[in-house]
């Protein structure tokens, strides 16, 4: 009895991983990682940059109060090291991600990232506007709406 339930068990894991998407996997592993170390590797948190709405939502409902990994803290001193890497870092790898993920800030909760774009755009205004031509994240609040970003 005792290996088929271990049989079932092992095969629900796997159902269950299957069914994650690559972000949720990333997104696990991460918050994993960061019980070990205090900063991520850049690949990792390349990763973690959502592409889109839906993932934003998964990254950010890690803060929600039925999350494990609220606790951990784990919103938003990752998100302000994606920000750190090109701002204070100046790794170009960082420069687009930076701009994408604020790009997805909404509500009271974006208020950080939309700063953060700030600073970005402050740094070299010519190289933002430059650099959303042409991306579907443009025509996303705020990269598109407050005043310091409106490219002409």
């Amino acid at each position: 009895m005792k290996i088929a339930t271990l049989v079932v068990f092992v095969f629900v894991a796997i159902q269950t991983y299957a069914h994650e998407t690559n972000y949720q996997k990333n997104l696990k592993l991460a918050s994993e990682l960061l019980f070990a170390e205090s900063e991520f590797a850049d690949r990792i948190l390349l990763r973690l940059v959502p592409d889109n709405y839906e993932e934003f939502d998964i990254f950010y409902g890690t803060t929600h109060s039925s999350s494990k990994k609220r606790n951990t803290g784990f919103f938003h001193p990752v998100t302000q090291q994606i920000f750190d890497r090109y701002i204070v870092e100046k790794k170009e790898a960082f420069y687009s991600p930076s701009i994408q993920l604020a790009s997805l800030a909404d509500g009271g909760f974006g208020e950080p990232l939309v700063e953060n774009l700030l600073i970005i755009i402050t740094l070299d205004k010519n190289k933002f506007c430059e650099s959303i031509k042409g991306k579907e994240f443009a025509n996303h609040n705020p990269t598109k709406y407050p005043e310091q970003t409106s490219c002409k």
